[in-house]
């Protein structure tokens, strides 16, 4: 029963799980063999266990069981490279704690000489020694004591990150026990030999939790965007993927997929309702145990098992995979990728593209008297873009972050670029008259406004103008606007007007447009300014 040395080698990885598939090479002679996969995660999902193989021996599969094991001791080699990663810094520390002790050792003798300054003063007045001579002994105590200060500092530092490495690794180990518990899964692959050679197993199973999300950093060169299409992946399955083939999906597979079947939609009068209440009332039957698997008695004294063939089928025949939907997007990471376990977010580019954006200004000066670079890409990348968090650049300088929507190869997308502080923006109410007379009772108040709109900048620039009118929430209140020049380009059914203004440089256009309300003078109206 030959124990399989496998490598984990492709990770496909959904919304909320992954699919992983390692692979182990193994020579055989005639007859049955019995291959083992250990130390597989705790999180795998059993009834996704799967197997394939190819190689130069012919043989069939005959079945796939699946067995809990329990370890005395965690068995993951991760926690033993952290084990040593911590021992080594608790060693280095040791050898700074000893370095910092000699130094204040050397600075204590230092500062006893320095004290001696009577000495000094009597050697001098003996004429012992000259006043070069004392010069040099106080000139060798400062700077001798200026090096000892230095070295102290950076011993001290040292230890400091020392430290925070140490805390940092302790708490990386404790994360990684806790979610590597001292039990394992081992897989068996039950093969047939019929004549000896090489044979590679395949195995595949879905783990949870993984997950990755859309990242985007959109940089504004020139008169293009360059666009890098990131991933975040996260996963805390309980083992690390090292050097694997990632491929990304926006798929949501299942293990059991089920066609909806309407079921008959009863309408009838409803029920008295009962006086009392039985205590206890079961609702609903109990679930069917699922069939995919069987229990059997424990084989070893060490492990607690549970088996059964999830898969029987010649190994000519490809590996069954989780189904994927038709209109679900997949991405292959170009370079094979490293995501540890633990849960930290480990970011891969998707892919670098550029895109062409269409530039111009959106003002609403009601709202706040500004105006704002906007940008129009068309997306002609072959890359659908997932909603996600985008990190907007214009050259080297940083302009915050914004929500990217959905957008398919060929549709447009909207990307604001902060406040254009070279496109002035200034709106005035500049006449408000109330009609003295009734007309059949009723009241009419006419606004006047007024928006200049003035392209500081060195080129031209189109600016798109946006102000409202009033919505009328009663039959007897009527909104309308008298006049506007220029005409605006745009106005909803919710009385929100647009201008589309062509500026050249150093121009200025001024809008002026004037509403009225009416309604009977008995109504009292709230919002008007």
């Amino acid at each position: 029963m030959p124990e399989l040395t496998s490598v984990l080698d492709v990770v496909t990885v959904f919304p909320d799980r992954a699919r992983v598939t390692r692979r182990g090479r193994v020579a055989l002679e005639p007859g049955l063999h019995r291959l083992d996969f250990s130390g597989l995660p705790m999180s795998l999902a059993a009834d996704s266990v799967r197997a394939a193989g190819k190689g130069t021996a012919r043989a069939r599969l005959l079945g796939v069981s699946l067995q809990v094991v329990h370890f005395t001791e965690t068995p993951a080699e991760a926690a033993r490279e952290l084990e040593a990663k911590i021992q080594s810094v608790a060693d280095e520390e040791a050898d700074l704690s000893g370095e910092a002790e000699g130094l204040g050792k050397a600075r204590k003798a230092l500062d006893g000489l320095a004290e001696q300054s009577g000495v000094f003063a009597r050697g001098l007045a003996l004429r012992d020694r000259s006043i070069q001579d004392q010069g040099a002994i106080f000139d060798f105590i400062a700077e001798r004591g200026r090096i000892l200060q230095a070295e102290v500092f950076a011993v001290s530092r040292k230890r400091r990150d020392l430290a925070k490495e140490l805390d940092r690794l302790q708490r990386e180990l404790g994360r990684l026990r806790a979610t590597r518990p001292r039990e394992r899964h081992r897989a068996s692959v039950e093969v047939e030999v019929i004549s000896a050679g090489e044979l590679e197993i395949e195995l595949t199973y879905v783990v949870q939790p993984a997950r990755w999300q859309p990242l985007y950093d959109l940089r504004l060169m020139g008169g293009e965007i360059e666009a890098t299409y990131l991933a975040e992946v996260t996963q805390s399955t309980g083992e690390d993927w090292a050097d694997v083939a990632l491929t990304l999906s926006t798929a949501r597979p299942a293990l059991a997929l089920v066609i909806p079947e309407l079921e008959p939609w009863y309408v009838g009068p409803r029920p008295p309702r009962p006086e009392t209440r039985t205590r206890g009332a079961v609702a609903g039957a109990a679930a069917a145990a699922p069939m995919a698997m069987r229990m059997r008695s424990a084989p070893e004294e060490d492990e607690e098992s549970f088996e059964g063939v999830l898969e029987e089928a010649p190994l000519e025949l490809p590996a069954a995979s989780v189904s994927e939907s038709g209109a679900a997007l997949t991405y292959q990471i170009p370079n094979r990728a490293d995501v540890p376990d633990g849960g930290d977010p480990r970011k891969v580019t998707v892919a670098t593209f550029k895109l062409r954006p269409g530039l111009d200004g959106v003002t609403a000066p009601k709202l706040e008297p500004v105006c704002y670079r906007r940008a129009l890409v068309r997306n002609e990348s072959p890359y659908t873009l997932l909603p996600g968090k985008a990190q907007l650049f214009e050259g080297d300088d940083y302009l915050g972050a914004t929500e990217l929507k959905f957008t398919a190869p060929g549709q447009e997308l909207e990307l604001a670029l902060g406040a254009d502080e070279r496109i002035r923006v200034e709106r005035k109410l500049v006449g408000r008259d109330v009609d003295k007379t009734f007309l059949a009772d009723r009241r009419r108040i006419r606004y006047k406004y007024r928006i200049e709109v003035e392209n500081l900048r060195d080129t031209p620039q189109v600016v798109y103008v946006r102000d409202q009118l009033p919505v009328a929430r009663h039959e007897q209140i009527k909104v309308k606007l008298e006049a506007a020049e220029p005409r605006p380009a745009k106005h909803t059914d919710l009385n929100q007007l647009e201008w589309k203004l062509t500026l050249e440089k150093k121009a200025k256009q001024v809008i002026q447009f004037e509403i009225s309300v009416e309604f009977p003078r008995t109504l009292d109206v709230v919002g008007l300014a």
